[in-house]
């Protein structure tokens, strides 16, 4: 190509690659209602596979092994749905009491600042500081919760016939030319890869959501079962997923003790956060999967903007997966370097100087001999 074109085919490629990324992303936003049924179906067979393999190694008939799984999967949203409703509809209950105990506190430290010139209730809108408003809140998150449970019959659904296929999978990919089985090979790599970080950080939330409920109840603070499922949830939100989880904690043992227990709360939720979220969990998954942080809370407003909670839940794993898959294509393999963290990025690096030093010590080595 001449030189003094190829500068104009590089904008070119550049803007028919921005615009092929604008149009998935409508399309994401656009098919959301059909599309966040089947990722979170996708998500639950990827985290059920270990289980539904191991059947099949026993020799489980492929029906009773999809059986098996779908109960014992069944069993543990159904558990957290109900321990979820159970504890909102509680607090739901104490919630004007709390209010009331809120504003109070409020109005001193108004009254306090006031003193020294200071207004700080007009940072807050009026509607904030009615009681019966947090009660309104709280039945707006039943009912959110309520239709949540109950679209989970289609991704069972979904679940059901993703498990059957990956049953035959093995025997579909056997009939396919070797070049199309390799390709298809590349996309079983990162269903492995995904399928070890979700195991893990499942394993590692529920370790913290356990952790952060056992603290509570020790310092006495209510509704600590809530406070265990909500941390168990945002951790796997990047980034601000700790924080938002350890925030309605910190003002429950505000309201209902003082200011010193919402303290120790923050300080448990932050070395639970350190040992479990910093240093086991780093520990077991590797830098196999890293994305650099920029990446991690881009991608958490992405998802966020186009498919809400849910998007926000499962940003990394999507992330992830994008990532793996771009990897090996000459097209898009910018991006996956874009989003590789820093670590990995010094790793390659390293490996790459080295090699180069290798193979100009054996082309020295061949001149002189």
């Amino acid at each position: 190509m001449d030189e003094a074109a190829r500068p104009a085919a590089t904008a070119q490629r550049t803007l028919r690659n921005l615009a092929a990324i604008a149009v998935v992303l409508a399309a994401l936003k656009l098919a959301a209602g059909l599309l966040v049924p089947i990722a979170f179906a996708l998500f639950l067979a990827v985290l059920s596979l270990p289980l539904f393999r191991r059947l099949l190694a026993r020799r489980v008939p492929v029906g009773l092994a999809i059986f098996v799984t779908f109960l014992v999967l069944l069993a543990a949203v159904g558990l957290f749905g109900v321990l979820l409703l159970v504890s909102l509809d509680e607090l739901r209950d104490v919630a004007p009491t709390y209010a009331r105990t809120l504003q109070e506190r409020v109005a001193y430290t108004d009254e306090w600042w006031q003193g020294r010139g200071i207004s700080l209730r007009e940072w807050v809108p009026l509607r904030w500081r009615e009681p019966q408003r947090v009660a309104e809140l709280l039945g707006t998150a039943i009912r959110g919760t309520a239709i949540l449970l109950s679209e989970i019959i289609i991704v069972f659904l979904l679940l059901i016939f993703f498990l059957g296929e990956a049953a035959a999978f093995r025997r579909k990919l056997e009939r396919l030319p070797a070049a199309m089985r390799a390709s298809i090979g590349r996309f079983a790599h990162v269903s492995r890869e995904l399928q070890r970080y979700l195991v893990i950080k499942t394993a590692m939330s529920g370790l913290i959501g356990v952790a952060t409920g056992l603290w509570l109840t020790v310092l006495d603070v209510d509704f600590a079962v809530l406070c265990g499922l909500v941390a168990f949830a945002f951790h796997f939100v990047p980034n601000v997923g700790a924080a938002f989880a350890a925030a309605p904690a910190m003002l429950i043992a505000f309201l209902q003790h003082d200011p010193l227990k919402s303290v120790l709360v923050a300080v448990g939720y932050l070395a639970i956060g350190v040992v479990l979220g910093n240093l086991v969990e780093p520990t077991l998954l590797g830098r196999r999967l890293g994305l650099s942080t920029l990446a991690v809370f881009v991608s958490l407003l992405v998802w966020g903007w186009l498919w809400g909670p849910l998007g926000m839940f499962l940003s990394v794993p999507l992330t992830m997966a994008f990532k793996m898959a771009l990897g090996d294509s000459e097209e898009w393999g910018w991006l996956a370097v874009l989003l590789d963290s820093p670590a990995r990025a010094r790793s390659s690096a390293a490996s790459a100087a080295a090699l180069d030093g290798v193979e100009s010590v054996a082309a020295g080595g061949g001149g002189a001999s």
